[in-house]
């Protein structure tokens, strides 16, 4: 992805007249322009969106400039954004204010210089659609007032089953009718969809801390006095004094950038304080790049949650995809998850045409059956069956969408079987120097069947650190691995409030099938600090290689002993484990099971050992 448009000196002061403003001569002729041109001046706290409109307006008409922000601080209002219409995978579809609506843009650079964005009310900051060539770097993105709330632990009732919270300063709340309700500039929520704990002095999701899932029924609240409120509900793990807890809206409406049908998109030196939902989202796009994006919320304001949820996202993707020196802390999903969409058969209409489903309300409105693609069919197991491709498509509505292929149908095809876009899945992902820290959930989730390659990397998660899954009933994500390599990365005492281990390989759908669904993915010279003695479950796999690793036994929690070995492998085959290092384990420890249920083992040559199919 080579790339387009760099900066050079600023010079000149005389003006040239545009149909959306006037800038220097000098700055047009470099294609280099200040949001000062269009009046937007830092540290004004005045709404910058209007200067902004007329800024991005010049962009549109003058492809390959750089927009430039003098250093500071911007504020942008919901009330004057331009609003639109979008789906977003994942999140919440519907009409949003955005301050950067970078639809239709060809070569453009917003470079910040190290400014502070700070939003206010229900909005996101940048959506970029049907755009090429589009970088975003060099600023940070807030929100005076955020979407959660977060608050310290002052009495736990187990008898009476409340939890008195202080809540912390800068967030927004009030009590109506026994119930909590959000409130934020120019919103209120009243719907709590989770509370969980967090270790106040780790900032990390507490030891062992269950989510506490409060959707249908809502916590009695009342206010004991200003600022304190008392919980009345049922907790699977009860707090600990003096630890947060974070109160989580039930809304995805809000995340920081959104990415749809797009060529190569850049974002560096970025970083996501918050968001009220993903901190990037991307969709359809061909080739996107985050290099030093750093999630996190900002030093010395007390909060502990950063987005509210996953930090990065991509669905049906294609291209390069590329994480490389990012940060991903306090947000309260997964790091990043890289997927694609099963569409699920709803009804077959002939031997040509069928009509499809998508399932999952938040991942409506998402074209993965576009004409010429190629796709395969599974079955409930997620077995592969049938290779297509599409000849034509009647969008129904946002749900459905009947498909007309080129081919016939098998005819084994039947209702609630699945489809996968193969044309769009990316060409090569790569995730390097990347720390992904004290978040809620896993770190990286990646299902698709490219080549993936996942190295020098930190992982410190409450979850698995990677986890190679899909085909879930719930969200249909897609999409068996391939070539998978899992390098010279740390992971430190994951999976604190999950007992799993730090890499997780198991397909959804099946506990008893035994065909292969991953395939040749290999783990080596990995340093492993395991305090639960979990390292690797793989299941449904053929062709793991576990080589060079170091495997330290660790004290940093509590641990109990686990039925579980360091390296759990069932319904797999070719399993090699060699030159692996295990550090502080009990002599008499059990370290490898595999397929002990229904296969037998062997070794083979140089001493491996194997399973045998």
């Amino acid at each position: 992805m080579e790339r387009r448009t760099f900066i050079k000196s600023m010079s000149g002061v005389l003006a040239v007249a545009t149909s959306v403003g006037t800038v220097s001569t000098a700055l047009a002729k470099d294609k280099l322009v200040s949001v000062a041109e269009f009046g937007l001046k830092p540290n004004s706290r005045d709404d910058s969106i209007p200067a902004l409109r007329k800024a991005l307006a010049y962009c549109k008409q003058n492809p390959g400039t750089t927009l430039i922000f003098p250093r500071g601080r911007y504020d942008f209002w919901y009330t004057l954004a331009d609003q639109d219409f979008y789906y977003l995978s994942n999140n919440d579809d519907g009409i949003k204010p955005v301050a950067f609506p970078l639809t239709g843009f060809k070569n453009v650079t917003i470079d910040g210089q190290g400014s502070r964005f700070v939003f206010h009310g229900g909005m996101v900051p940048a959506i970029v659609r049907g755009s090429k060539g589009i970088t975003l770097k060099n600023f940070s993105i807030d929100w005076d007032v955020p979407f959660n709330c977060e608050g310290i632990i002052e009495a736990v009732n187990k008898k009476q089953s409340y939890v008195d919270v202080r809540i912390k300063k800068g967030y927004r709340y009030k009590v109506e009718n026994n119930r909590f309700i959000f409130v934020g500039e120019g919103f209120e929520n009243p719907v709590i969809k989770n509370l969980l704990e967090f270790d106040t002095k780790k900032e990390e999701q507490a030891f062992m801390a269950r989510d506490n899932f409060q959707r249908e029924i809502q916590p009695v609240t009342s206010e004991v006095k200003p600022g304190v409120i008392r919980m009345k509900t049922k907790f699977n793990t009860w707090p600990t004094v003096g630890n947060t807890l974070l109160i989580m809206q039930e809304k995805r409406e809000w995340p920081a950038f959104a990415i749809q049908d797009t060529d190569n998109t850049w974002i560096e030196d970025v970083t996501i304080h918050h968001s009220g939902a993903m901190g990037v989202i991307a969709q359809r796009a061909n080739g996107v790049k985050l290099e030093r994006l750093q999630v996190r919320p900002r030093e010395n304001n007390g909060r502990i949650v950063s987005t509210t949820v996953d930090a990065t996202h991509f669905v049906n993707c294609r291209g390069h995809i590329i994480l490389k020196d990012c940060l991903f802390q306090g947000q309260i999903d997964d790091g990043t998850n890289i997927h694609g969409m099963y569409g699920r058969v709803a009804k077959i209409h002939n031997r040509h045409t069928a009509t499809f489903e998508l399932v999952h309300y938040q991942q409506l409105g998402i074209d993965i059956f576009e004409a010429d693609s190629k796709v395969n069919f599974s079955d409930l197991a997620l077995n592969v069956f049938h290779d297509n491709e599409i000849a034509s498509t009647v969008r129904k509505d946002a749900k459905y969408w009947t498909v007309t292929f080129k081919q016939p149908l098998d005819k084994a095809l039947k209702v609630d079987d699945v489809l996968d876009n193969l044309t769009w899945q990316p060409d090569y992902v790569m995730i390097s120097g990347s720390r992904f820290i004290r978040n809620r959930a896993r770190g990286a989730l990646v299902s698709v069947p490219s080549k993936v390659i996942i190295e020098d990397n930190y992982f410190h998660t409450p979850g698995m650190g990677i986890k190679i899954g899909s085909g879930g009933l719930k969200w249909y994500e897609s999409g068996p691995v391939t070539s998978v390599e899992i390098r010279n990365n740390v992971f430190d005492n994951c999976n604190y409030a999950k007992d799993a281990a730090p890499i997780d390989i198991v397909p959804g759908r099946s506990k008893t099938e035994t065909l292969p669904f991953h395939q040749n993915i290999n783990i080596y010279q990995n340093e492993f600090r395991v305090f639960n003695g979990r390292v690797l479950t793989a299941s449904r796999t053929h062709g793991v290689n576990f080589v060079n690793n170091t495997i330290i036994k660790s004290d940093a929690y509590p641990t109990k002993p686990s039925r579980f070995a360091p390296l759990q492998v069932d319904r797999s085959t070719q399993f090699v484990h060699t030159g692996n290092d295990f550090i502080g384990f009990p002599k008499d420890k059990k370290l490898v099971s595999i397929n002990e249920d229904n296969n037998k083992r062997k070794t083979g040559k140089n001493g491996v050992e194997v399973e045998t199919s």
